[in-house]
């Protein structure tokens, strides 16, 4: 990675290829090895496969495809649920490369942003967990290069309708699995205008975008519309209740923004978090000051990058001063963010004054602590000081909930299994013995989730209710009044590796007499 030209050399491809097949294997065997238990959204995504829809109440239907296209091949397992994430990330690092070597022609930096992707925290959760942030990553890398080649802008050349096809495509099959996508489509069109007003822009290119663009919209969004029309347009009210959050008089919050902005630099790894402030902001002067009306191909690439980072990855991350936001909202930028770390890396690399021993102590770092990613949940660490210890112990909790069925109850058979938060109702679907069918009570100050859309349990069955932690303040009355007798509460952890994790209450509740809480606030 030393040799100062950029053009063409197999061996790049021979060290791309090692690069992707070895994040593919680390983050197989993390996952066929069982070193963690599904998160709550992944078991939740699981359990929307069994009941199929158009869309579903927080996200679009993609991630349910993927999730039941994979357990028809592992079966119902952490593999089947998660195995499309680890073949999507392959696709998103193979996308990154092909793209940045083969449409930007920019073989070396394709190399450098490679290497930074596939050390980058974020994306190596992205391609283990199954989240809807992956087919989007995937969807929005290849419409990211599929704009690159429609704007590409040569003497008596103008690009073909293959470009826009594609981009319509990534869009329509990105909105699907979340609305995220959308943004893509308005970053294209400021892309577009910055290329336009400088003589950059080739013929034929808005009237195509445009169409392709619309089409994609439309097809993308179709099945949601139509599944929020038939359900009060619930989806569409939780997102616009999420970025707005709950209304109250307007204040500065420092505290949150300083931790979001902690966790962007934690997500990206601090020496990338660097090396990406130092290629956006030279890329910001080159913004400025670049060519007007003449053909520069790194200049697109270098404007390209930048305004698909900054400005999403900035509005969300500020946005925590005023409202509540996660960190992984910002993941969409990630994958530019990846091409300006590589570009800030391909800078310091290979200054002439770098010496060996920097470069390797640089690179031995980011891949150690990687693969650290890969063996923290099987390290000896204090169980109090072990973030993994809340993803861990579901199937400890199922297996104790199933124990509970046969010794409590005459008919275990005739027992379904409830809980009032979402997240331990999808975990009990997933690990409890028989993946039975779960549900969700509304019960106390939550938020609507997909659960509530559902039908309740039959008449005439018995229950066990599931709460987090050890209650001792008693049962809600919603609870007492859905069953003939509540007869008694049992008190367990769940466990891991033989260490205790999460506490629970579970209720041995007999004769459910069909009364559901449904709660008809606004709160979505």
């Amino acid at each position: 990675m030393t040799k100062p030209n950029d053009t063409y050399s197999f061996r790049l491809d021979v060290i791309a290829f090692m690069i992707i097949a070895v994040s593919f294997v680390v983050r197989y065997w993390f996952v066929a090895s069982g070193q963690l238990n599904l998160v709550q959204d992944e078991a939740q995504y699981w359990d929307w496969i069994r009941r199929p829809q158009l869309s579903y109440y927080s996200k679009g239907p993609l991630i349910a495809w993927v999730i039941s296209l994979w357990c028809k091949v592992f079966g119902s397992t952490e593999l089947g649920v998660r195995f499309g994430s680890i073949i999507g990330m392959t696709g998103i690092q193979a996308a990154l490369y092909i793209g940045i070597s083969r449409v930007w022609r920019e073989y070396r930096l394709a190399l450098y942003a490679l290497f930074v992707s596939a050390t980058m925290i974020l994306l190596n959760g992205l391609g283990i967990l199954a989240t809807t942030d992956n087919p989007l990553l995937l969807c929005w890398t290849v419409a990211f290069f599929a704009l690159s080649a429609a704007t590409r802008n040569k003497p008596d050349y103008t690009p073909g309708n293959l470009p826009f096809v594609i981009l319509g495509i990534c869009v329509a099959i990105g909105i699907l699995g979340k609305y995220m996508m959308l943004a893509f489509v308005g970053l294209g069109v400021i892309y577009a205008a910055i290329l336009h007003l400088r003589g950059q822009l080739p013929a034929r290119f808005w009237r195509r975008f445009a169409l392709a663009s619309l089409v994609g919209t439309v097809v993308g969004m179709l099945p949601i519309i139509l599944w929020n029309m038939q359900n009060d347009w619930v989806g569409f009210k939780h997102v616009a209740g999420q970025a707005a959050g709950k209304p109250k008089p307007f204040e500065i919050r420092i505290g949150p923004f300083f931790e979001m902005f902690g966790a962007q630099i934690g997500l990206m790894a601090p020496w990338w978090a660097v090396a990406i402030a130092v290629a956006t902001w030279r890329a910001i002067k080159k913004g400025i000051v670049g060519p007007i009306g003449s053909f520069d191909c790194k200049y697109r690439h270098t404007l390209q990058a930048l305004l698909f980072f900054l400005p999403l990855w900035a509005i969300i991350t500020f946005w925590s001063l005023k409202s509540h936001t996660e960190a992984n909202w910002t993941a969409a930028a990630f994958m530019a963010g990846a091409i300006l770390g590589g570009m800030g890396l391909k800078a310091w690399w290979e200054n002439p004054r770098r010496k060996t021993r920097g470069k390797v102590l640089l690179a031995g770092i980011a891949a150690g602590l990687t693969l650290m990613i890969y063996v923290t949940p099987i390290l000896p660490i204090p169980a109090e000081i072990n973030m993994t210890n809340r993803l861990k112990g579901w199937d400890s909790l199922g297996q104790q909930v199933a124990d509970l069925k046969q010794a409590a109850f005459d008919n275990p058979d005739n027992v379904f299994v409830v809980s009032d938060k979402y997240d331990i109702t999808s975990e009990l679907a997933f690990y409890t013995p028989g993946q039975p069918l779960t549900f969700c009570a509304w019960i106390g100050d939550r938020r609507m989730n997909q659960y509530d859309i559902w039908p309740g349990p039959e008449v005439g069955q018995d229950a066990i209710f599931v709460r987090e932690h050890h209650r001792t303040e008693g049962i809600s009355p919603k609870i007492t009044k859905m069953f003939d007798s509540v007869e008694k509460e049992v008190y367990i952890h769940s466990m891991s590796n033989g260490q205790p994790m999460r506490e629970f209450t579970l209720y041995v509740c007999k004769g459910f007499n069909g009364f559901w809480p449904r709660n008809n606030s606004d709160r979505f």
